[in-house]
């Protein structure tokens, strides 16, 4: 018999702070504030079942968001070269996709915002239907 300990609401509460961060903090360095609104819309990063994440799962996932939220600030700052980052943006983007919280982002999809926007616009389309 295997025990599970489910999340805390207040763990609950700082995933959704956190993701909303990405969404206040982070993608403004990168998305015009209607784009991130489009976004909002299409519910991407909602979780679909929060409340059955037990809490190692909560725990990856707040990880996996502040990793995304981190590696997207330097390269903001920074302007790094995002091969570095490529590695590590894709496993914690998939760590919230495995949880249903929608990601659909590439690294590359930061890199330049007037190619950014003409592909990510029907990604998202294509992704709400």
């Amino acid at each position: 018999m295997k025990v599970v300990t489910a999340s805390t609401p207040e763990q609950q509460s700082y995933m959704k702070e956190q993701l909303e961060d990405l969404y206040d903090r982070v993608f403004p360095c990168f998305f015009p504030i209607s784009y991130i609104k489009q976004l909002k819309e299409f519910k991407l990063l909602q979780p679909a079942r929060l409340e059955e994440l037990t809490m190692v799962e909560i725990l990856e996932v707040i990880a996996a968001v502040q990793t995304i939220s981190t590696i997207l600030e330097t390269l903001h700052k920074n302007q790094t070269a995002i091969e570095v980052y490529e590695e590590a943006f894709h496993k914690n983007a998939s760590i919230l996709n495995k949880y249903d919280i929608d990601f659909p982002f590439e690294l590359e999809d930061f890199n330049s915002n007037q190619q950014m926007n003409s592909q990510m616009n029907g990604r998202y389309q294509n992704s709400t239907h």
